[in-house]
């Protein structure tokens, strides 16, 4: 069966408050009030870019779906969870410092931004969930257990998963460190001949496993935690996987740690996805005014994770006449894996149907 996916047009060169506007309009043409109840815990999943990153979602893209949330009595929280690589999304002190500098804070949102997996990124519930790969999943604390979940999503290529959008906002993003590890173990990574010693990897290893050479870098396998820091910092194709197999064993994880993050809330949750900005790289890159693959598209709005998050590649591949992959330079990559093993393990429906909002 179909599920219906909202959609409306939308442009950065609109402003904030314009597309604040339609993504209420989405919100309000999916009668998404109906996810919610009064006196909910409800969790605003977001990513707030990090550092000088500004092709994120900003944060106010989504004041209305937060005014929208308090009119209905819930008690709204933005939250994010702390990363494996190095960076000021490591811990919730820095998290929270930096989210305030862009824009996630209560005196601009009227909601506050807490961390959902505690101070070091450990606080976490162990999920049971009926998956391929994982019979628990190790969810941010908060996360598992408010009642309600609205998932903003910011579209982008991935360096690893190939598409960065609602299941990996939900799968990797409300993962715990233990839980992140658990999804980036597929990846196995080494350092071909074409390093040139610049020292990027060696410098943002959040393990210690890489060593520099007298000609190359080299990975210590049982020091690297596959957190894939590395892949993401190098500018010259050094760091080597096998995509076929590890790229899709990483987006099968990250679906099944999506389904434990919803778990309980499987009516309860509304899932966004921004497709403005639309970047090679995920918003985990730290920098300044990233190109975009592809012109800005719009919003898309759904209850059904799996639905919303195949239109939107979609319709990227439609506007760009090409498949994502090679869309962002890779052409082993293979968005579709994620979403054929979201619908398998029963996340939801990549049958969808398109409403269009005006």
């Amino acid at each position: 069966m179909s599920s219906k996916v909202y959609f409306i047009k939308a442009s950065a060169a609109e402003g904030q408050e314009a597309i604040a506007a339609k993504a209420v309009k989405l919100f309000s043409a999916g009668q998404f009030a109906r996810c919610f109840a009064e006196n909910d815990f409800t969790a605003v999943k977001v990513h707030v870019g990090e550092g000088a990153n500004n092709t994120h979602v900003k944060a106010g893209y989504i004041k209305g779906l937060t005014d929208e949330l308090l009119a209905l009595k819930t008690k709204p929280f933005i939250t994010d969870t702390s990363t494996l690589y190095s960076g000021r999304r490591r811990n919730a002190i820095d998290h929270t410092v930096m989210a305030a500098e862009h824009g996630f804070s209560l005196d601009k949102l009227g909601v506050p931004f807490i961390t959902a997996d505690g101070v070091f990124g450990t606080a976490e519930t162990a999920v049971a969930i009926e998956g391929e790969l994982n019979k628990e999943v190790f969810i941010a604390y908060d996360i598992a257990r408010c009642q309600s979940i609205l998932s903003v999503a910011h579209f982008t290529g991935h360096p690893a998963a190939c598409a960065g959008a609602t299941i990996k906002t939900l799968g990797m993003g409300c993962a715990t460190k233990k839980g992140k590890l658990t999804q980036h173990a597929a990846l196995k990574l080494s350092i071909s001949d074409s390093c040139t010693l610049c020292g990027q990897c060696y410098k943002h290893c959040p393990a210690e496993a890489i060593t520099l050479g007298d000609v190359q870098a080299h990975i210590e396998a049982d020091k690297c935690i596959s957190c894939a820091e590395c892949l993401a910092v190098c500018r010259f194709s050094a760091v080597q996987c096998n995509w076929g197999e590890e790229s899709q064993a990483l987006q099968q994880h990250t679906a099944e740690y999506a389904l434990g993050a919803l778990k309980g809330k499987e009516d309860r949750a509304v899932f966004f996805n921004f497709l403005i900005n639309i970047t090679k790289d995920c918003d985990c890159f730290g920098s300044a005014d990233m190109a975009s693959v592809v012109d800005d598209i719009g919003i898309l709005a759904s209850t059904d994770p799996v639905a919303v998050d195949k239109a939107a590649i979609d319709m990227v591949e439609a506007a760009a006449s090409k498949k994502l992959g090679p869309l962002i330079g890779n052409d082993q990559l293979d968005a579709s894996c994620q979403i054929r093993h979201a619908e398998k393990i029963g996340l939801g429906s990549a049958q969808y149907e398109v409403v269009k909002v005006r």
